[in-house]
């Protein structure tokens, strides 16, 4: 936002246009101010942009595929750093996690549980593998 010297600064500017701009007016700011927090300071900050405005209705479906789309960064980021670490084991629920992230979200895409299987499968071993394969059944025919 032109004039704004500092983040603080800009944040301030778009909660004051959110205070004046109402109704279906304000939708493109509050797409606006997420992407801007996201730009600005990543994803703890665009959740927390998404928490403030998600009962100040209306949205556009932007809004929401904006902010699954930094989710899924942001999952994708973390299982990047864990995974590239042999000597750290990986959580079976995490990717159990992702799997019914996949299946359950609105805008998941269940196609690609398949290959987020056979990427755990590769990545864990031993008992976390058997261990993953168990939950994945139990999940597969709705004990889980």
């Amino acid at each position: 936002i032109e004039g704004a010297k500092s983040q603080e600064d800009t944040e301030a500017v778009f909660k004051k246009a959110l205070l004046a701009v109402i109704g279906a007016d304000s939708v493109t700011l509050k797409d606006k101010y997420l992407d801007w927090a996201y730009r600005s300071g990543g994803y703890k900050k665009a959740r927390a942009v998404f928490k403030s405005l998600q009962e100040s209705r209306p949205f556009s479906v932007d809004f929401f595929r904006k902010m699954i789309q930094f989710e899924k960064e942001q999952v994708s980021f973390l299982f990047q750093h864990f995974l590239g670490k042999r000597e750290m084991l990986i959580d079976i629920y995490l990717w159990m996690d992702y799997i019914k992230e996949e299946l359950n979200h609105p805008l998941g895409r269940p196609e690609n549980c398949g290959q987020i299987y056979w990427r755990a499968m590769k990545m864990l071993q031993g008992e976390s593998a058997e261990a993953f394969v168990a939950k994945h059944a139990m999940h597969q025919t709705g004990h889980l």
